[in-house]
């Protein structure tokens, strides 16, 4: 790759993207109260969690401030992955 000379595997391009996209973490990076000292202590990480809430909103059927405040385990697949990009 560094000689600029292609490799099995591996995709290459311009880097530039046409449109924005979402890339969502994988699961099984979460655990209970991942959250909880961040929401209790940062005013900043509140904030991006606010503006996360808000623009996710619309379009589940959960809070994101309630999940991740909750002492039960993510389980919802549809809940895992917007909770840990919202958390990254």
């Amino acid at each position: 790759l560094a000689a600029g000379e292609e490799a099995p595997g591996v995709i290459t391009g311009s880097g530039q993207v046409e449109r924005p996209v979402f890339v969502f973490p994988g699961q099984g990076s979460q655990w209970t109260g991942m959250a909880h000292e961040l929401l209790n202590t940062s005013a900043a990480f509140r904030e991006s969690i606010g503006a996360c809430e808000a623009a996710l909103d619309p379009h589940v059927d959960w809070s994101l401030t309630e999940v991740l405040r909750s002492d039960e385990p993510i389980t919802r697949v549809d809940v895992i992955q917007p909770v840990l990009f919202a958390v990254m």
